[in-house]
């Protein structure tokens, strides 16, 4: 077999190396609009857009848009983008990052707390609700989602709350409660709510800023909103998968 030449097997890895840088460029270029599109997550308060309640205005029922990790060029009013899961006329929602014709709209149930959805909704089918204060009673009680609780109580001090929750991540799935699967989180902490929002981080010697909190300290957002409680974190609050993000309804 004829030897390659020295310069010819270095031109071959270079041309390769241009390819792979190519494809990954692309790849990523893709990744990134995919995830510009996205709209499939509970809420975010570390980052993100300003988030605001809102209710469907539009009369009959309106269809959730799929992003573009559903399907490329979403957002999109074709029928191709449309989804079967639908608000009607009064469901509340909350508001997040408007991209568009388009807003990512969170909804959940009332009665079951299983029950709820983020995506996109076309923005002219609903209208932004004005955002009531919220005094520190208005923070008080026992909040739900699927998996996760958080309970709200006065605080030592006047003005402040003692805030605790737990949560599961696979508590949903049979097969991993029989093999003891299940994995489990906990926070708490003491907070002054700045009107609808509070923050903090949970130290080694107690409730900390959550600015000034390390990173492998948990750290907690939250928002009153609407009849909701929105809550997220820096996924440091337990195991693997083990999240207190989202959307909570106060129970009875």
């Amino acid at each position: 077999m004829r030897p390659v030449h020295p310069r010819l097997t270095t031109a071959r890895r270079a041309r390769r190396a241009v390819l792979l840088a190519v494809l990954a460029c692309a790849a990523g270029v893709w990744g990134a609009r995919a995830e510009e599109n996205e709209c499939r997550r509970a809420p975010s308060l570390s980052a993100g857009p300003v988030l605001a309640p809102g209710r469907v205005s539009a009369p009959g029922r309106t269809a959730f848009v799929k992003d573009g990790l559903a399907r490329a060029g979403c957002p999109d009013p074709g029928p191709a983008c449309r989804e079967r899961a639908y608000l009607v006329t009064g469901d509340a929602v909350i508001l997040g990052e408007r991209r568009g014709a388009f807003v990512c709209a969170s909804y959940r149930g009332a009665k079951d707390e299983d029950v709820g959805r983020t995506g996109w909704i076309p923005a002219e089918a609903v209208a932004v609700e004005p955002a009531p204060p919220v005094a520190v009673e208005g923070w008080l009680g026992t909040w739900k989602q699927a998996e996760a609780q958080i309970r709200v109580t006065p605080g030592d001090k006047p003005g402040t709350l003692a805030v605790a929750g737990d949560a599961t991540w696979g508590g949903g799935d049979p097969d991993r409660v029989r093999r003891g699967g299940i994995h489990t989180g906990e926070m708490s902490g003491t907070v002054v709510p700045v009107g609808d929002a509070a923050s903090f981080a949970m130290g080694e010697n107690g409730t900390l800023p959550v600015q000034t909190g390390g990173e492998s300290d948990c750290k907690v957002w939250l928002r009153r909103l609407g009849p909701w409680l929105v809550v997220d974190d820096n996924l440091a609050c337990g195991g693997m998968n083990v999240t207190f993000r989202g959307v909570y309804r106060r129970t009875p």
